[in-house]
This record gives C-alpha cells, structure tokens and sequence, in this order.
C-alpha cells in the first residue's frame, strides 16, 4: 500500500489524520518532536489498523533535520503528504519573543513550503499525488496580538491556492489543498499561549471534511463559512478591529 506522510501526525489534529489515513489502508510516516507521542502513536494505530508506522523524531524548523527526514521519507512511495505541523503564539508584537516568532516562520512556513516543493515535484513525476496544506481561519485577515501567526497562515493560503492553479493548469494530477479550521480540541493553546476554552471542536471532523472535499480552500463548520464569508464583504478596518479582540478574549489569564 502507498503511504501517507503525516507531519505532527502523533496528537491533535494531525492524529485524527492518521486515524483516517490508516483506516483507509495507508501506511503511515509520522514525524515530530515528541518521541513519547509518536511511539504511543505507532502502537495504537498500528494495533487497530494493521497498517505500518513508521516514526521519525525532530524539529522541521530545523532545515538540517528537515532535509534527512526528507532522504529518509524518499524510498517510501507516498501517495499523500498532510503538512500539519505548526504552531501559535498570542501576544502583542513588541512582546513577543523573536526567537519564538523566527522559529514559528521555520516551521510554519519554510518547512510548509520545502515539503510542499518537493513532493509536489515528486507528485509530478509520478502522475498523481495529494498535498494538504493546515491552514487557519486566520489566514484570511491580519491578526493584533497574534501577527506573526497569522501572517504565517496568510502565506500558507495565498501559496496553496497559487500552487493549486498551476497544478490544474498542467494536468499534473496533483491535488493541492489548504484545510483552514476555526479552533480545535487539540494542544496548540499550550504554544499559543491562549485560554483551552476557547478550543471546543474536536478534530475528526475537520480532518474528515478535508479528506473528503475536492475544494482547494477547506472551511469545516458552518460558523466558520459565514466567518469566512463576513471577511470578504468587511472592510480591513473592521475585520482588524474583530480579530484583535477576539486573540484578547483568547488569551490565558
């Protein structure tokens, strides 16, 4: 069976991916920070869906670790890339940590964007492939004390979508995507710094939307498609003047 590359595939959102996955007969590499979570991860799945797990531990901010695990990923034939991993930070600008800021755009742009590259390059050649992109919601308006976050997925969604376009425009038969959910029941609050309330929709649905949909941009919830849709008829100044407020209700106390 082709596998499918799951990256922050062992919790969250990316687990319900793997989940999915799995249950559709992939064979499965996972890759993330946590040996713990991506051990736990492999037995669970393995057990359940008699499929094979493979893991592989490291940052992919970081562009040496990034590059090995894209020579160890290239034996396997991959079918489907899930470009999950990422993270947030809620705070003002000039507060925020540039070390934190400069190791988000890493993870949740340059390495979004090399995998991307490649195995969209690889997809080509092989006459068929499926990339999906995690976006955001915040992806679609700038975002007050959340800036770097939101520029970071604002970059994710006009790259998807330009990609997505030249893919058709070649019959590559490569599907480019870029999921773009509201808040979800999963870990990121804990790197966002933000408030676990607000983070009530479990994940499954998403990631079964996603894996379902034809759509370049995917908007799971009902709530979320008349948000998406107020962004585009607001003017900036108002959509600015939402989207700070809601990050300051969204902050931990």
């Amino acid at each position: 069976m082709s596998y499918a590359i799951i990256t922050g595939g062992a919790t969250g959102l990316g687990r319900s991916f793997s989940n999915l996955l799995a249950d559709q007969g992939y064979d499965l590499v996972l890759v993330s920070r946590s040996l713990e979570h991506l051990a736990a991860a492999q037995k669970e799945i393995q057990a359940k869906y008699k499929v094979k797990v493979q893991i592989y531990v490291g940052d992919l901010s970081n562009r040496v670790f990034l590059h090995k695990f894209i020579e160890f990923v290239t034996p396997y034939d991959v079918e489907i890339l899930i470009n999950n991993a990422g993270f947030g930070h809620n705070d003002a600008f000039s507060l925020s940590p540039l070390d934190k800021e400069l190791n988000m755009i890493d993870l949740n742009i340059k390495a979004l964007h090399e995998l991307l590259k490649h195995f969209y390059q690889v997809f080509k050649i092989n006459g068929k492939g499926r990339i999906i992109n995690v976006s955001s919601l915040a992806g679609f308006v700038p975002g007050p004390y959340a800036s770097t976050y939101y520029a970071t997925k604002a970059y994710v969604n006009s790259l998807t979508r330009a990609v997505a376009y030249e893919a058709k425009k070649e019959d590559s038969n490569v599907i480019i995507q870029a999921l773009c959910p509201g808040p979800l029941k999963t870990d990121f609050f804990k790197n966002a710094g933000t408030n676990p309330m607000h983070y009530k929709k479990h994940p499954d649905a998403a990631a079964r939307l996603a894996l379902d949909s034809k759509k370049v941009i995917i908007i799971p919830g009902f709530k979320e498609k008349l948000a998406h849709l107020l962004l585009k008829v607001f003017p900036t100044a108002l959509s600015l003047r939402f989207a700070g407020m809601g990050q300051k209700r969204k902050r931990a106390k």
